[in-house]
């Protein structure tokens, strides 16, 4: 499956199917989970069946079913190369201009 020629409706389909899959793998029916992820028995049936969801529910769900590795994509940190590095720390370390002081001695002042 590519994701991205595929529709908003498929997307969600494949992401209710493996929700459902691994709902019977834990051996759980749709209350079950419901209830363990204090979430409502219809929410649980909407996001299996490829229905619109909050974000927040299905992480309730997914940490309910111990799948939250699903969503470890969004937390990985992205890797930069050395070269891209070292340019951007000459960017931001360029040496500062020695201004020349001024040998004028200071007078004090009156207050």
């Amino acid at each position: 499956m590519d994701i991205y020629f595929s529709s908003d409706k498929a997307l969600m389909e494949q992401i209710g199917l493996t929700i459902r899959r691994r709902r019977i793998a834990a051996n759980m029916t749709q209350k079950q989970l419901s209830e363990q992820a204090v979430v409502a028995l219809s929410a649980v049936g909407n996001i299996e069946k490829g229905k619109n969801t909050s974000v927040l529910t299905l992480i309730q769900v997914l940490r309910t079913l111990q799948s939250l590795d699903l969503l470890e994509s969004f937390f990985r940190e992205e890797e930069i190369s050395p070269i891209a590095y070292a340019e951007a720390m000459r960017k931001h370390h360029l040496p500062q201009r020695v201004r020349k002081s001024n040998n004028e001695p200071k007078t004090e002042s009156e207050w």
